[in-house]
């Protein structure tokens, strides 16, 4: 089955982000932002670059160094972060604001898909950074009880009882 799907590009780059603004006033380093958002280090070097690129995150050089927000979480959106990484959000090309489609103005179906826009690009732009880091779920507390011996010596799988 064939799945309708945000590129791994984007949610790279919004896990990044979003580690970032858990970390407000401090600096991540690359390989924390990788091993903690398990992206692939090479391919968040290229995420951040682009969103350097775009004015979203800074670098901070020598010791202590490492990527930050270039702005504040609550004035960065999802729509930012992917037009970064992406450019331009579009769910078909019909509502790309160009005149590629040779259905138009005859589809029956553009009515839908400009809806989907809009109700995309009205979601992306309101949500933000911020909100998404205050959201984030508290850790789960586990006891730490010591196994008894003929716990750790259990099979595995259980021996059916005879």
């Amino acid at each position: 089955m064939s799945l309708m799907q945000i590129p791994r590009k984007i949610e790279y780059a919004l896990r990044a982000m979003i580690h970032l603004a858990d970390h407000p006033e401090g600096v991540a380093r690359g390989t924390e932002i990788a091993r903690d958002e398990q992206i692939p280090k090479y391919y968040l070097e290229k995420v951040i670059r682009d969103l350097m690129h775009r004015g979203l995150v800074r670098a901070r050089r020598g010791p202590g160094g490492g990527y930050q927000l270039a702005r504040p979480a609550d004035s960065i959106t999802f729509k930012d972060v992917i037009e970064a990484v992406e450019g331009p959000i579009t769910l078909n090309v019909c509502v790309d604001g160009s005149d590629s489609c040779a259905l138009q103005p005859a589809c029956r179906m553009f009515r839908v898909w400009e809806e989907g826009q809009r109700v995309l690009l009205k979601i992306f732009s309101q949500t933000t950074l911020s909100e998404i880091a205050a959201s984030r779920p508290a850790p789960v507390r586990r006891a730490s009880v010591p196994l008894a011996a003929a716990d750790r010596e259990a099979p595995w799988p259980p021996r059916p009882e005879q």
